[in-house]
């Protein structure tokens, strides 16, 4: 069985992720908040933040890897904190 979840995938200005699902919904992901995080500090070279793949499944950014629930986890995350 072969799933593909995911569809595009698309680096913007500011760190923000463009991410397009089979389903034809479109997500922006704000990656500007993780960029401290020791796993994603490699995001915040250009080149590497330039670089973004998918195989339908994850998403990678030269070693950095996400799978589609991660992101998914990650827009939840970011939709649910209050606004400061």
């Amino acid at each position: 069985m072969n799933r593909r979840y995911i569809s595009a995938v698309r680096p913007l200005n500011g760190f923000v992720l463009q991410v397009d699902f089979v389903s034809g919904s479109r997500l922006l992901l704000d990656m500007e908040p993780y960029l401290d995080k020791i796993r994603f500090r490699p995001l915040s070279d250009p080149q590497v933040w330039n670089s973004a793949v998918t195989n339908g499944i994850f998403v990678r950014f030269g070693n950095v890897e996400l799978s589609h629930d991660e992101i998914l986890s990650m827009a939840e995350q970011e939709h649910n904190s209050p606004n400061i």
